[in-house]
């Protein structure tokens, strides 16, 4: 007996029959669920660089020790567990600055004393120059390194003292005893000195502004409220002149210091014979 099954035709599909002549679109995979509390990546970047912001801020108005991470989490406006899913411990956070923040900022300012010109007087004056706009690009910096470097127990003094002295400070001291021994700087100052009267120059402006500003606009009032026709013509002068006491400060800033290290490095000429 023949097999009915195999004997039974092939009907044809109707022509109405819809899911008989489309062919399936396969179901699109869903994506793979996120982690309880884990932020989408480019959110994740984005909270991030929010927390190391108000992180670098926070240390350099209070200090690392005074600064519980409740408050870089209030701070950068998000919630202290979604700042523990990216830094663990502040320990964490820290050494996360010092390689993501100020590691950075000392390759810019050194950059120039890598790549010396013919001249080491114009690379030690390129240098100090750039380490200035990378201050004035960077403000919290000065702020920051007065607090936990220069301070006494400084919670970075260690490890940026060691990123400076393998880097920066040998470096400039090469460029000044090598001015020095051309004739191109004074050479009655001492090299190790000098550099740190360099340094100070280029650095202490920019974390003294915020009081300086205030005591200079309190100064200019008070002469501008005198009544003696020369020191308010002086006041309206000077403040003309010096707009960057209000607004705009860097730029008068570094081209002021400029001026003063140029006039510092001058080589001191003999004197005629009388």
């Amino acid at each position: 007996m023949a097999d009915r099954k195999s004997a039974k035709p092939n009907r044809p599909a109707a022509a109405g029959n819809a899911k008989a002549t489309r062919p399936r679109t396969p179901k699109a995979v869903a994506a793979a669920p996120r982690g309880p509390g884990r932020p989408s990546a480019a959110a994740g970047v984005d909270q991030r660089v929010r927390l190391l912001d108000a992180a670098v801020a926070l240390f350099g108005e209070r200090g690392i020790a005074a600064t519980p991470l409740r408050e870089v989490a209030r701070r950068a406006q998000v919630t202290p567990a979604l700042l523990h899913y990216y830094f663990a411990s502040k320990d964490t956070l820290v050494q996360t600055l010092l390689d993501e923040r100020i590691a950075p900022f000392i390759a810019v300012s050194v950059a120039p004393l890598r790549e010396p010109l013919p001249s080491p007087r114009a690379t030690l004056r390129r240098f100090l120059e750039t380490h200035m706009r990378n201050i004035a690009a960077n403000p919290w910096m000065p702020r920051l390194m007065a607090r936990e470097v220069l301070s006494e127990g400084g919670a970075l003094r260690a490890q940026v003292q060691a990123q400076f002295m393998a880097t920066i400070a040998p470096k400039a001291l090469y460029q000044i005893a090598a001015a020095q021994r051309r004739g191109e700087i004074r050479s009655d100052l001492h090299p190790l000195l000098l550099g740190l009267s360099l340094i100070s120059l280029v650095v202490f402006p920019f974390a003294a502004l915020p009081v300086w500003r205030g005591v200079a606009a309190t100064m200019l009032d008070g002469v501008a409220a005198d009544k003696a026709q020369t020191m308010r013509t002086w006041a309206k002068t000077l403040a003309a002149q010096q707009p960057s006491f209000h607004d705009g400060i860097d730029e008068a800033l570094i081209a002021h210091t400029l001026t003063v290290i140029d006039s510092v490095l001058e080589p001191i000429h003999a004197k005629p014979k009388r």
